[in-house]
């Protein structure tokens, strides 16, 4: 019953009925190697992604270079969680 496997790590969890909510709406920030499907949430392919890069050459132009840099931004975040 896996809804989905971080870097192929599944951990199972189990939870008492009472403290269970139903699935609803949820997206997961995946990277570039999955396809954007519901529920993933992958950056625009061939637009600027790597902060790095954003940071050197400007701020984003249009909503996909938007959406990848906060795409972007938050992965980061949960890369420096682990």
């Amino acid at each position: 019953d896996c809804i989905e496997a971080i870097d192929g790590t599944h951990v199972r969890v189990s939870l008492p009925v009472d403290k269970q909510i139903p699935y609803i709406d949820k997206y997961y920030l995946v990277d570039a190697g999955y396809p954007n499907m519901k529920g993933c949430l992958a950056p625009y392919k061939g637009e600027r992604y790597h902060l790095p890069v954003l940071r050197t050459s400007g701020q984003p132009t249009g909503s996909r270079e938007t959406f990848n840099y906060v795409h972007s931004s938050l992965r980061s975040v949960i890369e420096r969680c682990f």
